[in-house]
């Protein structure tokens, strides 16, 4: 029987968002008006006015114009909270701004801007992507009358790639609580999901840094390197005077900074599975960052020349986010 009514209910929330998507198509920006809010009696309405028909009932039956007059206004009440719970929305303006990239298993945030021309401004906006609806991130806000706000709402990610948080719910209670009105909207929102860092064997780099094969270096170090002949000018910090006190010569000491060697993020050298080769290099890709230590990467038809900085590290991370998606997954952003 659970499973019937579930059937019956999916099939019943399917055909509604299809009527939805055909009234609101896919846009950066909508405007809430009569065509896409609906407004309809809660729980809490429903109760109230089973209350109020018990009320009227009595009413009638004891032929008491007071309770009569009772029921008259609670009625009155229930039909004006209609017109404010509709007006409370109505006049709004949606846009997606962008988004902030995600690792996969992390909420990705998508930023809306939301301005209202209601004089009065909007009360109690609840805002919630269709997606987010099993981890209960809601935002609640409140519009001052044409002075813009934006606001992150964010979206349970699962997998790498772009994440489509599906439509957006803007739904009010006020005044009372005891009318709902409502929208879907189908908003053009993406948000790039990083492969989620997992810990691997370190790729293949060029060299291990320091003075082995490959490292660099460079003057004004900590490190001895060696003696040269005094020159005019030279600190006097770095005479060799242990050397001139042997009357070997006046000499002055050179140091230099050793640099560690340039790193490669080599799909080839990972023996995984696809996502968990991709997982590794994004690992040790946060991890040289972290280090600041030059670093390049090597995917089939793809090859970045070894550098740091967050343009690189995002071109790293972007490519290890599309690597290998459908043609229009990466259509979809």
């Amino acid at each position: 029987m659970s499973s019937l009514i579930a059937s019956l209910r999916s099939a019943w929330e399917n055909r509604f968002y299809r009527w939805i998507d055909q009234r609101s198509p896919r846009a950066l920006q909508v405007q809430l008006n009569r065509k896409n809010l609906y407004t309809f009696p809660n729980l809490t309405g429903l109760t109230y006015l089973l209350i109020t028909l018990v009320i009227w009932l009595l009413g009638t039956n004891y032929q008491n114009n007071l309770i009569l007059g009772l029921s008259y206004l609670l009625i009155s009440i229930f039909v004006v909270s209609i017109l404010h719970a509709f007006a409370n929305l109505a006049g709004i303006s949606v846009r997606f701004v962008g988004a902030r990239p995600a690792f996969a298993g992390d909420p990705a945030s998508f930023i809306l801007e939301l301005s209202c021309t209601n004089t009065a401004g909007c009360d109690n906006l609840e805002l919630r992507w269709q997606s987010g609806a099993d981890r209960g991130e809601t935002q609640v806000i409140t519009l001052n009358h044409n002075e813009p706000l934006q606001v992150m709402v964010r979206a349970q990610s699962r997998e790498r790639g772009y994440l489509r948080p599906g439509r957006l719910l803007v739904q009010s209670r006020f005044p009372l609580g005891i009318i709902r009105c409502w929208t879907w909207l189908n908003l053009d929102a993406t948000a790039l999901i990083y492969p989620a860092p997992i810990a691997s064997d370190e790729p293949h780099a060029q060299a291990n840094g320091g003075r082995e094969e490959g490292g660099a270096s460079q003057r004004g170090g900590d490190d001895f390197s060696g003696l040269r002949d005094y020159q005019a000018g030279d600190s006097i910090k770095h005479i060799a005077w242990k050397q001139f006190a042997q009357d070997k010569g006046l000499f002055t000491k050179e140091y230099e900074a050793y640099l560690s060697a340039e790193k490669w993020l080599d799909w080839d050298r990972l023996n995984h599975p696809q996502e968990l080769r991709l997982s590794g290099l994004c690992y040790w890709a946060l991890d040289y960052e972290r280090r600041q230590i030059p670093y390049g990467l090597r995917l089939p038809g793809i090859n970045l020349a070894p550098a740091i900085g967050e343009h690189h590290q995002q071109a790293v991370l972007t490519a290890l986010a599309e690597f290998n998606l459908p043609r229009e997954a990466k259509h979809a952003r």
